[in-house]
C-alpha cells in the first residue's frame, strides 16, 4: 500500500476515530486503526466490538492494499508533523510516513486480523435534519444512567409515537424526554436503546458535516452516515422502564423564573450545599423563591432570594442543585416553567416558550430535607 495525503486532512480525521479506540483492552487490535485502501479513497476504521466508525479521505493513490497499526502513536506522530504533504507506504506489516526530511516507521497487523465491521446497506437509509435530531440528542444525553447493574437505563431509549419521534433518558433520579414533530421515520416503530458513546461520537462530527444525516436501523444495530465518515453501534437489550408511569399527572402549581437568573443563583448557593448531596433548598412564597444550602463540614450557610412568578401555597422543597443546573443547560428559553405538586413528587421543568417542532420535558425527584 502507498498514498500520499496532506497532513491537516489525515490528521483530522485520525483524531476523529480517537474516542473509539479503547484506551485499554485484552484484544491487541482493537488498539490499532485499519487502512484500508481498496477504492479512490482511504478508509481509515476503528472499534470497540460496540461501536465502529469508518473515517473517509481523498488520496493520491500510488498502490492499493491495506494494514493496522497502534491508533494512538500513529495519531501522535502525525499531529506533531509539519504542514507538508505525507507519503506513507506499508508492506509486511511495517508502515513508513515520510515527511518533509523525516521518516517514522511502525510496526502493525495484518488487516486479516481486525474485526470485520457490518455492512451497510446505504439504499436503506432515512435521511433527518443533523441539526434536529443532534439538538434532542444533547438534550437527552445528561440523563442516561451510569448505573450498569441497570443496563437498559445506560441508554437513550427511541420511541416512535403519532407525535413523532421521542428520546428518553433516566437514571431514576431526573428524567429527559424530548420530542420532534418534524422527524417522522415511517415504518420503523419498534422501540430501541442507543449507547450513549455513539450518539456523543455523531454530534461531535455532524457539527462539521452539512445538513442531513442518515439513519439505518437493523435489528441489533444502528447506523449513522455523515458525508465522510459512518458510526454503527450495537442496540442495548431491552426492555425500557415504562417511563410514562413516573411522569407526574397532577402537578398543577406553576412557578415560573428567569433561566440564567436561577441558573447563577444555584450555582452560587451550591458552592455552600452538603458535598455529598448538593442540596439547595427551594423556599416557595408568592412571586418569591428563597434558595438555600447548609454545609456542617465547615459551618456554610448561603441564602439567596429570587422574583418569580408564583401564586400558590408556600413549600419547601430540596433539589439535587446538580441536576437542576444539567437541566438549565438543556433549555433554550429565556424562561424556565417548574409544574410542582408538593415536597415529596417529582418536579417537571419545561422552557415556557417550546422551541418550534419540538418539546422538552425535564423531570428531578426532590431531596427530603434535613430539619
Amino acid at each position: 500500500m502507498r498514498f500520499k495525503t496532506n497532513k491537516a486532512k489525515l490528521n483530522l480525521a485520525v483524531s476523529r476515530l480517537q474516542s473509539i479506540v479503547p484506551p485499554k483492552s485484552t484484544i491487541p487490535i482493537l488498539s490499532n486503526i485499519l487502512f484500508d485502501l481498496e477504492g479512490e479513497k482511504l478508509e481509515l476504521k476503528v472499534t470497540d466490538l460496540d461501536v465502529s466508525m469508518t473515517s473517509r479521505i481523498d488520496v493520491e493513490v500510488m498502490k492499493k492494499g491495506s494494514i493496522t497499526v497502534p491508533a494512538r502513536v500513529f495519531s501522535e506522530i502525525v499531529r506533531e508533523l509539519p504542514d507538508y504533504d505525507l507519503d506513507i507506504t506499508a508492506t509486511e506489516n511495517r508502515m513508513e510516513i515520510k515527511c518533509g526530511s523525516g521518516v517514522y516507521k511502525l510496526s502493525g497487523f495484518s488487516a486479516e486480523d481486525f474485526p470485520k465491521l457490518p455492512d451497510i446497506h446505504l439504499g436503506r437509509q432515512i435521511k433527518v435534519n443533523a441539526r434536529s435530531f443532534c439538538s434532542m440528542v444533547k438534550k437527552a444525553l445528561f440523563a442516561v444512567s451510569k448505573d450498569e447493574t441497570r443496563p437498559a437505563l445506560n441508554g437513550i431509549l427511541w420511541h416512535t409515537s403519532e407525535e413523532g419521534l421521542n428520546l428518553v433518558a433516566t437514571d431514576g433520579h431526573r428524567l429527559a424526554k424530548v420530542t420532534r414533530s418534524d422527524i417522522n421515520i415511517t415504518g420503523y416503530k419498534k422501540d430501541i436503546i442507543i449507547p450513549p458513546k455513539v450518539l456523543e461520537n455523531l454530534i461531535k462530527l455532524a457539527a462539521d458535516e452539512a445538513d442531513e444525516i442518515g439513519l439505518i436501523l437493523n435489528d441489533n444495530s444502528i447506523i449513522f452516515v455523515l458525508a465522510d465518515a459512518v458510526i454503527t453501534s450495537r442496540l442495548l437489550e431491552g426492555p425500557y422502564p415504562n417511563y410514562e408511569q413516573v411522569v407526574p399527572k397532577d402537578n398543577n402549581k406553576e412557578m415560573l423564573v428567569e433561566k440564567e437568573i436561577l441558573q447563577a443563583a444555584v450555582k452560587r448557593v451550591s458552592i455552600l450545599s452538603n458535598s455529598l448531596t448538593h442540596q439547595v433548598k427551594f423556599s416557595l412564597k408568592q412571586n418569591s423563591l428563597e434558595l438555600s444550602a447548609t454545609n456542617f463540614d465547615f459551618g456554610g450557610e448561603a441564602k439567596e432570594s429570587l422574583k418569580v412568578a408564583y401564586q400558590e401555597e408556600d413549600m419547601d422543597i430540596g433539589y439535587n442543585a446538580s441536576y437542576i443546573l444539567d437541566v438549565m443547560k438543556q433549555i433554550d428559553d429565556d424562561e424556565v416553567k417548574f409544574e410542582l405538586n408538593n415536597p415529596t413528587t417529582a418536579a417537571v421543568i419545561k422552557p415556557q416558550k417550546a422551541a418550534e417542532n419540538e418539546k422538552a420535558l425535564f423531570l428531578i425527584m426532590p431531596l427530603r430535607l434535613m430539619d
